[in-house]
């Protein structure tokens, strides 16, 4: 056996590359695999996360939104007050005219 081992010396790299390059492959074949599967667990926890929270900024820019909208609703609050206080007014100095006339009457 030694010394057909010895003259055909094609045999002897078959016999040591064989078995090396079935768990070469065996081994690449595990890691494709792995990676395969971390892959999908990456995917899944992806879409199982919670939506992310709004940044602080954000928050930021919906207040001073909802304070720009407040302002807007003060300001035509304010508005129709004014109008509401000049009809009231002129209604006093009208009155007021009247009250002068029927006491000028008397």
């Amino acid at each position: 056996l030694l010394q057909t081992l010895r003259e055909n010396k094609r045999l002897v790299v078959g016999l040591v590359v064989a078995p090396l390059g079935l768990y070469t492959g065996i081994r690449i074949k595990d890691w494709r695999t792995e990676r395969k599967v971390s892959e999908i667990q990456r995917e899944v926890q992806n879409t199982r996360q919670p939506p992310p929270e709004p940044s602080e900024s954000d928050e930021i820019r919906a207040e001073l939104q909802n304070l720009r909208s407040a302002r807007a609703q003060l300001g035509r609050q304010e508005s129709l007050l004014n109008q509401e206080l000049e009809g009231v007014l002129a209604k006093l100095k009208r009155l007021d005219a009247q009250d002068a006339k029927q006491e000028k009457e008397k």
